[in-house]
């Protein structure tokens, strides 16, 4: 891999990072704004990126890494669920926080973070991977997150969960790359100019969340420090060697993006499943901003590895 162009990407989308950290800090955008963005940014740009990534001719090696990279993610979330969990348990993780620390151990911000970044560290094919990857997040992250955090309440949904704009447009990708479907010039390109908005906004937007935060009482948090080491430091390197240990050595795209995943910070879905559940969801939301700042050096650092 190009050391050169992931410091690069890296470094550009670390300086977006600060300046939405500035502009929340100097208040120039509400809190409604920062809302409204999101919002915006997960239902229209993130869904037309992935659209835009997969209209390209059949490559059968590309639909091969696809299934792999399916099968892979639905292991990893599913075997990770129950080691992290027995961790937890090691760590003497507060039984009402046990399944908040689980969650937000074994799943990681594969949308708002992860698919700008693996558009820019790893191009079109990363992302059309990592969308696919997605699916099994998805599933696993609603149902057995679920489980983990709303215990015998934790219910869900299925079919409201799995029918969202990323994953609509993930099938819609996936039916044009295998069928090799003609798009007409001008909705593809506007298409892929909402497309190309979204690393720029997804990296603001990250910034201008950290603005709010206070920090000194979630670094006291040893229950926060614990999840944001196995989250960003021991998830991603047990991924790594798992992928190279497997017969999957000989796929480095494969192996980058899944590993770039992992290395994401935690995942959006701990906060709102404590929240449906009444838990402890200042808990939830300190490990979220604790493993998004501490992920602004860890990320570099593993990608250096791969």
């Amino acid at each position: 891999m190009n050391f050169s162009i992931i410091v690069t990407n890296l470094a550009v989308i670390f300086i977006m990072i600060a300046i939405g950290l500035f502009t929340g800090r100097s208040g120039i955008l509400s809190e409604r704004a920062q809302a409204d963005f999101t919002t915006f940014l997960m239902q229209v740009t993130v869904p037309c990126t992935i659209i835009s990534s997969m209209v390209r001719e059949f490559d059968s090696r590309m639909a091969m890494d696809s299934l792999l990279i399916l099968l892979i993610g639905f292991s990893f979330y599913a075997v990770g669920s129950i080691l992290w969990y027995r961790v937890s348990g090691l760590l003497k993780v507060p039984d009402e926080r046990r399944g908040i620390w689980t969650t937000a151990a074994t799943f990681s911000n594969i949308g708002f973070m992860g698919f700008p970044l693996t558009l820019a560290i790893f191009g079109n094919d990363g992302l059309f991977l990592a969308a696919i990857m997605n699916f099994s997040f998805n599933f696993t992250a609603w149902t057995i997150g679920a489980k983990l955090i709303g215990g015998n309440s934790g219910d869900t949904d299925l079919k409201h969960l799995l029918i969202t704009n990323v994953n609509i447009a993930t099938a819609l990708g996936m039916i044009i790359f295998f069928f090799g479907i003609p798009i007409p010039d001008v909705p593809l390109r506007i298409i892929s100019a909402f497309g190309d908005i979204t690393t720029p906004l997804s990296m603001f937007l990250i910034g201008l969340s950290l603005s709010g935060n206070r920090i000194s009482k979630v670094f006291t948090d040893k229950d926060i420090r614990s999840v944001t080491a196995v989250r960003l430091v021991a998830v991603p390197l047990l991924a790594m060697l798992v992928l190279k240990v497997l017969p999957f050595g000989g796929h480095p795209l494969l192996v980058g993006v899944v590993t770039l995943i992992m290395a994401m910070p935690g995942p959006s879905v701990s906060l709102m499943l404590a929240q449906r559940y009444e838990k402890d969801a200042e808990y939830a939301a300190g490990a979220i901003f604790m493993t998004s700042l501490c992920s602004i050096v860890t990320i570099p650092v593993i990608l250096m590895l791969l």
